[in-house]
């Protein structure tokens, strides 16, 4: 990439999301932060992602001009998820559908509307955020949740073929870390929701999607699975 690169991130206001976005902002990138509370850093763009208006409003903000990356770092999950307090059986079709709308719904539509601006970069990428919980073996008892992040998988793997005559390829990715140190993740350790565990350390998961993002256009990493070294996932 030539300049300054435009990027477009989802979920920039708490964990992973917010992490990022201060990471790419420090080193100069034009950044485009969707979320609904008030991202950390760059241009803030309000939107419920799960709605048209919120997929409106980010497709009218990036607008024309070339995107160098759609980085889809946003999710929720079901109540009480990876505690001993989730419930399927309590689990609503609301939250269902919320959980899916979210998680696979809005990155498979913004991928429709965002295709054409990506190809316009010389070297466009688009980054999902999974979990290991969406490879093989890997399912959690969370089933929205899971199921949302194994259609990651699909979709990226049918995106490849279906956007391969659209100006320059997209480097697609799915990352699927374990626990991330987040204040939320080490919160959740140090008062027993979560077992006592090391999670990864946020460093390592930015170094993860700087690697991605340096790629040269001859190449893309699939998918990278980023698990605990102790184990836990």
């Amino acid at each position: 990439m030539s300049g300054v690169a435009r990027y477009l991130l989802v979920g920039a206001s708490r964990g992973i999301g917010s992490a990022v976005a201060r990471h790419l902002a420090a080193r100069g990138a034009e950044l485009l932060s969707v979320s609904r509370s008030a991202a950390v850093a760059g241009r803030w763009i309000a939107a419920d992602v799960a709605t048209e208006q919120g997929l409106d409003a980010i497709q009218s903000t990036v607008g024309d001009g070339p995107l160098d990356a759609l980085l889809y770092l946003g999710g929720v999950w079901e109540e009480g998820a990876f505690t001993d307090s989730y419930t399927f059986a309590r689990s609503s079709l609301a939250e269902t559908r919320r959980v899916l709308d979210v998680n696979l719904v809005a990155p498979i539509e913004l991928m429709r509307r965002l295709a054409p601006a990506l190809s316009r970069s010389a070297n466009p990428r688009a980054l999902f955020i999974g979990s290991l919980s969406g490879i093989p073996g890997g399912a959690t008892p969370e089933v929205a949740n899971t199921a949302s992040k194994f259609g990651l998988m699909g979709m990226a793997e049918a995106l490849v073929p279906t956007l391969s005559g659209l100006g320059a390829p997209i480097g697609i990715t799915v990352l699927n870390p374990g626990n991330i140190a987040t204040p939320e993740v080490e919160a959740d350790i140090a008062e027993g929701r979560f077992p006592d565990q090391t999670p990864i350390p946020m460093i390592d998961l930015l170094a993860t999607i700087d690697l991605v993002l340096s790629l040269s256009p001859a190449s893309r990493v699939a998918r990278i699975d980023l698990a605990q070294r102790d184990g836990t996932n």
